[in-house]
């Protein structure tokens, strides 16, 4: 157990790392591919601008240039950018897609119209999201100083010019914080995601541990009990082994046991033939436990003290759960033996519920258990 332990523990701090690295880069991929998306609208915008705007120039070389971006934007469409953007070809990529950006916006501006500047907004936070490290400093430096040889080189007043470019920083800054907001709650997500995981694992190899031991010693139990037998010491050994059942079924389900295989999986242990009919319902480890205990002890009580046919049902409605336990034997008034004050005390205390026998109209006795049931 401690080498597992171990082992796993120091397993975190790698996966910790490639889940930060993958995260990073499924960040950039939606962030690339929501650019293009924007991207085709604001080129529709565009060329809605180059028809309806009176004070645009040289309109027809600048229709041209936004039909070749959005060709552009369409082969952007088809790269593999979740594989591309940690490669050298992806990050390259994407820095003719930046670059691009910048000298379109650019180029509106400076031979259509100052209108153009409002793409800024869109470009510059793009920019600043998708990409990261020295890169996004270097297009965020080079998209300033393409905004400042714009500024000088077309008509803009300066106080719009300044307006503008406080609101484009704005954008951007409140681009990154949202974009690291992001990032950061959706990796403590996965962190939290895999603490859960490793506990469920943890605590699966517990229960498999757990489970072999109870059968060790069941059969320690069983090697040493006098000659002749005992029933005390048989009693005894199907307990521990009821236990080792739901050990083994937490190793197969996360946290919840199935009542159906549980009361299969006892009934089948036990020396006589015994039906059972249940309802799959998904059990707490402690529930299971407690209702394994139960069902062994009135099984053993039924082979013992009535006859067979035996038949196990477990009912679960909105009210109550209610496992019955029926054989063909005539006397309802049982010897109340160990097993069966185990039984009370387990039905009163432990499922918070009761415990009653009682005759069957067509003969025969009927151990039944009932407890809240718990919701589905």
């Amino acid at each position: 157990m401690s080498s597992f332990l171990t082992n796993a523990i120091a397993a975190r701090p790698r996966e910790a790392a490639g889940r930060d690295e993958t995260l990073e880069v499924d960040f950039r991929t939606v962030a690339v591919e929501a650019g293009y998306r924007l991207g085709f609208a604001s080129l529709v915008v565009v060329l809605a601008g180059l028809a309806l705007d009176g004070g645009v120039r040289h309109r027809g070389p600048l229709a041209v240039l936004t039909v070749a971006a959005a060709a552009a934007n369409a082969a952007a469409m088809v790269v593999p950018w979740r594989d591309w953007l940690v490669a050298r070809r992806g990050r390259v990529l994407l820095d003719v897609w930046c670059g691009g950006l910048v000298a379109y916006v650019a180029l509106l501006v400076v031979e259509g119209s100052s209108n153009f500047a409002l793409l800024l907004f869109l470009t510059i936070p793009f920019i600043a999201v998708a990409q990261v490290g020295w890169r996004r400093g270097f297009w965020l430096a080079a998209s300033a100083a393409t905004c400042v040889l714009v500024a000088a080189l077309a008509p803009l007043p300066a106080g719009a010019t300044a307006m503008r470019a406080a609101l484009v920083a704005a954008a951007v800054a409140v681009a990154l914080v949202l974009a690291r907001t992001v990032r950061d709650e959706t990796a403590a997500h996965m962190r939290a995601s895999s603490r859960a995981e490793l506990e469920r694992t943890l605590a699966k190899e517990a229960s498999h541990r757990i489970k072999n031991d109870l059968q060790t010693v069941a059969d320690l139990l069983l090697l040493g009990r006098p000659d002749g037998g005992s029933a005390a010491f048989d009693e005894a050994a199907a307990r521990i082994r009821s236990v080792a059942t739901v050990h083994r079924l937490l190793t197969e389900a996360d946290d919840r046991i199935d009542a159906h295989a549980l009361l299969h999986n006892i009934a089948r242990s036990a020396p006589v033939p015994v039906a059972v009919e249940a309802e799959s319902v998904a059990l707490d480890a402690v529930t299971a436990q407690r209702l394994g205990i139960v069902t062994n002890e009135l099984i053993t009580n039924a082979f013992q003290h009535g006859a067979p046919p035996i038949v196990v049902r477990l009912s679960v409605d909105e009210q109550a759960a209610r496992l019955r336990v029926d054989d063909d034997g005539r006397d309802a008034a049982r010897a109340e033996g160990l097993g069966l004050e185990l039984v009370r005390q387990i039905a009163e205390h432990g499922l918070s519920g009761r415990f009653e026998f009682s005759a069957l109209p067509g003969g025969g006795t009927r151990a039944e258990v009932v407890f809240p049931a718990a919701p589905r």
